[in-house]
């Protein structure tokens, strides 16, 4: 009777959580701000690697993708490069639901639409607030023959309930789209959950100094 049931991953059984370190200046792509790769648990194979940081103005990550840059997905950019980034400024595990506090990011290595990046979260009614305009975000794209970065910096205002003098762990996760191949993921999967709807899946950082 187990037979049609879907294969569970590894990664289902736990909650992850790592380190965010403390930033002075700008992210660096050094191993102390690396985050962990869950490729194996997720049964991906992995095409990037991912540095993160924070401090009091700003949350920062960098992603350093190991292919070229193909194209935008005009129509749904999921079908194409981008990052796409989750936030919950509150880590609110208990609560299986997307509250004010959870953020959903979208970025490209060329500008898309007037920008390189853009805040496409969703709320329920109760919950709605102003999201972030586009010109708040900092993003630098790098391009080469066969590779690509990308260095975001989102500010503090940006992440509604982001305080991290008191709240020292974020709920987090990412999705790196590409046009050629499935994406890569950081705690959960797209193919068993839609992400954007089950915060409490996503990975704790834990925002340490």
């Amino acid at each position: 009777m187990f037979e049609d049931l879907p294969a569970l991953m590894p990664i289902q059984f736990f909650g992850l959580a790592c380190d965010c370190l403390y930033l002075k200046g700008d992210l660096k792509a050094l191993p102390s701000y690396r985050l962990p790769s869950t490729s194996d648990c997720l049964d991906e194979e992995p095409f990037a690697d991912f540095y993160c940081g924070w401090n009091e103005e700003k949350f920062s990550l960098r992603a350093e993708v190991h292919l070229p840059f193909q194209a935008i997905g005009e129509t749904d950019f999921r079908r194409g490069d981008s990052l796409e980034l989750f936030i919950d400024t509150r880590d609110l595990k208990s609560k299986p639901v997307v509250s004010k506090f959870c953020h959903h990011f979208v970025f490209f290595p060329v500008e898309h639409q007037g920008s390189f990046g853009r805040e496409i979260s969703r709320f329920r009614n109760e919950d709605t607030h102003r999201i972030c305009s586009p010109e708040d975000l900092e993003v630098q794209a790098d391009l080469s023959e066969d590779s690509y970065s990308l260095s975001i910096d989102i500010p503090a205002h940006c992440l509604f309930g982001y305080e991290p003098q008191v709240f020292t762990k974020m709920g987090f996760t990412y999705r790196l789209n590409r046009a050629d191949r499935p994406p890569q993921h950081f705690s959960v999967s797209s193919q068993e959950y839609i992400i954007e709807q089950h915060p409490a899946l996503w990975a704790t950082l834990k925002l340490e100094r």
